[in-house]
């Protein structure tokens, strides 16, 4: 597990907090790549993988012309799973176990790295 400052943890909160309100600006659901990389952030938020989570919300931010075309294709056959309010209920949670000084689950450190390598 990482040792985060606070500052790191309310900045990555406050990003994934931005990317659910971007979408409500935008009257819309996320498309399948923005739901991919939010739910893989809040995983990592809540597993204490910050930056984990903070390679996932930079890959939400990516222009639709930078996203692997591939990698679209690939998503789009999956079924949707998360909306923005469930997603926002999993973030409302993970602040909940934080502000309770609840520490995240253990986690191999052989996962975190097939995790971040996955994710570039």
């Amino acid at each position: 597990m990482q040792r985060p400052t606070t500052d790191q943890q309310d900045r990555l909160h406050q990003d994934f907090a931005a990317a659910l309100d971007l979408l409500d600006k935008e009257n819309r659901e996320p498309d399948r790549w923005e739901e991919e990389c939010l739910t893989y952030a809040l995983g990592a938020l809540a597993c204490g993988l910050y930056l984990a989570a903070e390679v996932e919300l930079a890959a939400f931010a990516r222009p639709l012309a930078e996203r692997s075309l591939e990698e679209v294709a690939v998503l789009e056959k999956k079924p949707r799973r998360f909306t923005k309010s469930m997603l926002r209920h999993g973030l409302d949670y993970v602040l909940k176990r934080q502000h309770l000084d609840m520490p995240p689950p253990a986690v191999d450190q052989r996962a975190v790295r097939a995790f971040l390598g996955a994710s570039l």
